[in-house]
């Protein structure tokens, strides 16, 4: 995988980072020096913004960073005097305060995914209080000339190199049509996508995610990308922008690996997610009881800001009871299940063996 920070990957692409702030009624943007955006990059009256665009523009959805709310989502679609079409696209993290992406038009499309041999496998995430399925996370997978599936560190043991261009949008897209399938036939799920802050932070991503969620006619929220909290820190200002362009494209946002670094309470404080994933060492860490206690308290606080709690990479089924009573809601790992390929996941909703 490319080592790239989300900064990085943003300026790459020739799209900039938005901040608005409705304490100075503000639009602070970051763009790449030399840039396509270069012209961009200050602090802008929001008045001062809207006179750099000509007729066509979206002026009212601008006009919505001035009277947003905690959840609301941005997405102007805008055209500068010179004739370049521009999309302002991104979420609002707390009253007042709103971060994404300024992506520029005339982007082409990225290449076509059956091009790419990266396969999902599909392992189930459960409720606690009844171990019923209420969703998946989509694992990466690639298939050998043999016919078998490999776990990308495999892949690159070997000497072999994977598709990463085109990794994100094919597992997005795949992910979907199975997500569509298991929603069509009854189950209310959800499906969550694994990406790194480089692959959040290709702008044509943002738009593609939303093509796929539109194509698949998914409700907003039930596809969601996971971010770890290593992979934000590498620029944490360039993730939070990225997330809540992909937010407003209609994706949830779930954080992942949570409790393994230092920024854990910052996460909870800005970032716009539907859930928390528990980082392993810390689910572990509950069957302690002073460390349960830490971890029943972070639960309630996530729970209070409208979150929900995954355990993740159980491997016992005897601490089902116990993470209860930290607050969980949700469990994954070997305990319950492994990870399945698309055509058996109708197998994962048949009762557990007691």
């Amino acid at each position: 995988m490319l080592d790239l920070s989300a900064e990085t990957a943003v300026s790459a692409a020739g799209a900039a980072l938005w901040t608005w702030q409705s304490v100075d009624a503000c639009l602070s943007i970051r763009a790449e020096a030399g840039g396509p955006l270069s012209h961009l990059d200050g602090r802008w009256r929001l008045e001062a913004f809207t006179d750099l665009m000509e007729s066509g523009s979206d002026p009212a959805s601008l006009g919505r960073l001035e009277t947003g709310g905690l959840g609301e989502t941005i997405d102007a679609r805008l055209r500068l005097r010179d004739g370049r079409r521009l999309r302002l696209i991104g979420a609002f993290h707390d009253a007042g305060l709103a971060r994404g992406l300024i992506v520029t038009g005339d982007r082409s499309q990225a290449a076509g995914l059956d091009r790419s041999p990266v396969e999902p496998v599909f392992q189930p995430i459960r409720r606690l209080s009844d171990l019923q399925v209420v969703g998946f996370e989509a694992l990466a997978r690639f298939r050998s000339p043999e016919g078998r599936l490999s776990a990308p560190a495999s892949l690159e043991a070997r000497g072999l190199n994977a598709d990463w261009a085109a990794l994100a949008p094919t597992m997005l897209a795949k992910s979907a049509m199975v997500l569509a399938s298991l929603r069509a036939a009854g189950h209310s799920v959800f499906m969550q996508v694994n990406l790194s802050a480089a692959e959040i932070a290709q702008p044509l991503l943002v738009e593609q995610i939303a093509d796929i969620i539109r194509e698949a006619e998914l409700p907003d929220g039930v596809l969601r990308i996971e971010l770890t909290e290593q992979a934000a820190l590498r620029d944490y200002v360039g993730a939070l922008g990225a997330l809540a362009a992909f937010r407003a494209a209609g994706a949830g946002i779930v954080l992942d690996d949570f409790g393994a670094g230092h920024s854990s309470f910052a996460w909870l404080a800005e970032f716009p997610a539907n859930g928390v994933k528990l980082d392993p060492r810390l689910v572990r860490m509950a069957r302690q009881p002073r460390a349960a206690r830490i971890v029943a308290a972070l639960t309630a606080l996530i729970r209070d800001l409208g979150m929900e709690t995954t355990a993740e990479g159980v491997e016992d089924p005897a601490d089902a009871a116990g993470l209860i009573e930290v607050g969980c809601e949700f469990v994954q790992g070997f305990a319950y299940d492994m990870p399945m390929l698309g055509a058996d996941l109708h197998y994962a909703f048949d009762p557990l063996d007691p």
